[in-house]
This record gives structure tokens, C-alpha cells and sequence, in this order.
């Protein structure tokens, strides 16, 4: 995908054009139809009198001269992509092409089935394009079942139970009931929101921040589950999410050994450790507790 600007018909106003590579005829061509590009650049009717010279012309020969002197932005992709933190870089990874099948407006990380390994969801779906696109439907929101390793693997409706047609927008996280699983809301543009009651993932651990003054949830901590071996995933503490989103305060950690622990970094740099009971399914975490040097 590309995107030309410049003034072509010399009126004083800045005009776009968009167009693709078309890797079949190895050309530039435009992206919208004769009709859309004469509502911008009447002029072009001159060199262009009907849809069929049209169909068949390349952007160059649709504009003309002025093209190769106007600026010009380049998309290498339009995928949905992860961008894992490798230390010293960040390695792009597309996300799995059911992902890609329609524009995602929410993307949450969660635990969705308990088995301590971060999950992402997205919410889907774009109806308001042009009068000649049509509207992005594909999607019916989406569970990303992560693996631990980088892996995400999408989810059919049947599995997850999420099954929304129209416009997705915002989601959120909270275990509602408190039972120790992450349940989901997704609200819809122009219709009702609903609510997706998790029964059928591990429970897990339910963690509370209790932070410093101005700051009692911890807003911008971070906290991993301590397992004899290692850490669990991080996850962060948030005050908005997504698409016009707030997840729970309260977090729920998968679980996928024997927990000794909890680990929490404040904002700031202070670090908590706190020692988990065998079959405690609650904790509350304050940030005057015992500190671990850093």
C-alpha cells in the first residue's frame, strides 16, 4: 500500500492518492475506482473518459507527470503484529491469519483458560468504510491462546464461546463472580455489550495491590507468579486498556506449577516478595511490605 500527496491539480488544497503494487501485472495501481478518484481530481476526466481506459491504466498514466514529483508514505504490511522485547530489539511476529481476516479496534493480554501462559484477545470488525469498500466483517472476536514460548494460536468460536457479528469495540477483563477465572466484556458499536462468563478455565490466583498514597492499586506495578524454578509471565497493573477499556484492578494469575510466591515491582523500583499458602486462591499484596533489595 501506498499514499502520494501533493497538490496535482494546482488549486491550493493537498490531495492523496492511494494505491497498491500489484505483484500480477508488476504495476501501481489505484485503490479506489474512477468515480472516487474524480471526486478529488475532476481534472483527471481529461485523461481518463471512461472506466474501461481506466481499468486498465496504471497510476502513472491515470496522473500523469506530476506523480513522480509528489511525496510519497509506504505500508510494507497492514498485518496485526506482536512485538516481543528481545532485550535489544524487538522481533515483529504477524499474528495468525484468522487475526488478520478483519481491522481489530481492543487487544488485551489475559489468562484466559488458567494454564499460566499469557492469552490475547481482539475485539473485531469495521462497518463505516466507503460507499464502495466493503465493511470488514470477518471477525467475530478473537481468543489467542498463547503457549508460554511466543506461540498464539487462535480459537474458533466454538472453543472460546466468543461469538460477537457486529462492531466490536472496547473490552475488559475482571473475574466478576470471583471464582478465579477471567471473564469478558466486549461492548459494540450501535449494539448491546455482552458478557462472557468463564467456566471452563483452571482457576487461578486472584492478586490485590494495595499501593502508596495517590497511587492504592498500584497503578504501573508489575507482578510474576514465583514457581520453584522460575517466574511466571509479567503482567502490569493498568489504569485504561485497549479501545476506551479498563481492565479489574484485581488480577488473576494462571497457574501452571506449585506457587511459593509472588513477585511485585512498583512503580519507582521497589520490589515485594510474598510467600503464597498451598491452596490460597487469594492475595493481597501492600507496598510497605517486606522489600527485596534491588
Amino acid at each position: 500500500m501506498q499514499l502520494f500527496y501533493d497538490d496535482f491539480d494546482k488549486n491550493g488544497y493537498l490531495d492523496i492518492v492511494e494505491a497498491y503494487f500489484d505483484s500480477g501485472t508488476q504495476a501501481l495501481l489505484p485503490d479506489r475506482n474512477l468515480f472516487g478518484m474524480l471526486r478529488g481530481l475532476p481534472n483527471i476526466r481529461m485523461r481518463m473518459p471512461n472506466h474501461a481506459k481506466y481499468s486498465r491504466s496504471t497510476l502513472q498514466e491515470i496522473i500523469g507527470p506530476k506523480l513522480l514529483q509528489a511525496n510519497r508514505l509506504k505500508a510494507n504490511t497492514l498485518a496485526h503484529m506482536v512485538f516481543f522485547n528481545r532485550g535489544h530489539r524487538f522481533e515483529a511476529i504477524a499474528l495468525p491469519p484468522e487475526a488478520q481476516f478483519s481491522p481489530a479496534f481492543h487487544v488485551g493480554v489475559a489468562d484466559f483458560d488458567g494454564d499460566g501462559h499469557e492469552d490475547v484477545f481482539l475485539s473485531q470488525n469495521f462497518f463505516a468504510g466507503q460507499v464502495y469498500t466493503a465493511r470488514a466483517d470477518g471477525g467475530r472476536g478473537l481468543w489467542l491462546r498463547g503457549d508460554g514460548s511466543g506461540g498464539l494460536s487462535p480459537l474458533s468460536s466454538q472453543e472460546s464461546g466468543v461469538l460477537i457479528y457486529g462492531e466490536q469495540r472496547g473490552a475488559a477483563f475482571s473475574d466478576y463472580d470471583a471464582d478465579g477465572r477471567v471473564d469478558l466484556v466486549v461492548s459494540q458499536n450501535g449494539a448491546a455489550t455482552k458478557l462472557y462468563h468463564n467456566i471452563g478455565a483452571k482457576p487461578g490466583l486472584r492478586v490485590r495491590l494495595v499501593g502508596p498514597k495517590g497511587n492504592p492499586s498500584g497503578v504501573g506495578a508489575t507482578i510474576r507468579i514465583i514457581y520453584p524454578a522460575g517466574y511466571g509471565p509479567a503482567r502490569e497493573v493498568h489504569s485504561g486498556s485497549g479501545y476506551w477499556s479498563q481492565d479489574s484492578m484485581v488480577q488473576v494469575m494462571g497457574l501452571r506449577d506449585n506457587v511459593t510466591g509472588i513477585w511485585v515491582r512498583w512503580p519507582g523500583g521497589q520490589i515485594t516478595e510474598k510467600d503464597v499458602r498451598p491452596g490460597e486462591n487469594e492475595i493481597v499484596v501492600k507496598f510497605d511490605e517486606k522489600l527485596t533489595p534491588q
